[in-house]
């Protein structure tokens, strides 16, 4: 059951037959000051946090230090009940959540780009990551607007490689 606009639903009535659940595992977890609901998360530069790593994970990490803008894909582990409609709050405008950054989803994960800052054996410190402390990672990619400030060196190369 998940609480939509008050009501409790049963999450099967959401998604079609052949929307299969799957599971994903956490890669680390977030470390900052930052609480669920404190409503002090910073994008404007000055906020930093750190990505603990699991030490499995260290052998994906060829090359991560070379980069400066990263995708941080998250769980919203501290959701609660959804409403379909509210106020946004940069701008207060009525929205649906696909239109919004609420943490109050029907698939709960974050996406975040932030600037990477250092990488000290399995972690990560980053700026301007909206997540709070304890948050699991999901996963880490390369920003596209880092592909998009590459020249692309290598002829015949792919943003997909």
């Amino acid at each position: 059951m998940i609480v939509i606009d008050g009501k409790q639903i049963a999450v099967t009535a959401l998604y079609p037959d052949d929307a299969k659940p799957f599971a994903v595992r956490p890669i680390g977890y977030v470390v900052n000051d930052k609480g669920r609901g404190t409503g002090d998360f910073d994008i404007s530069g000055t906020d930093v946090s750190e990505i603990h790593l699991y030490p499995g994970m260290a052998r994906f990490m060829k090359g991560l230090e070379d980069e400066t803008s990263l995708l941080i894909l998250w769980h919203f582990h501290q959701a609660r009940p959804i409403r379909s409609v509210f106020k946004r709050g940069w701008d207060g405008k009525q929205v649906g959540v696909f239109a919004s950054r609420t943490p109050d989803r029907p698939t709960p994960i974050g996406a975040t780009e932030v600037e990477l800052l250092e990488v000290r054996g399995t972690t990560l410190v980053v700026r301007n990551l909206d997540a709070s402390n304890g948050t699991p990672v999901l996963d880490i990619k390369v920003s596209t607007s880092s592909l998009k400030r590459s020249n692309n060196d290598k002829e015949g190369s792919s943003p997909t490689d």
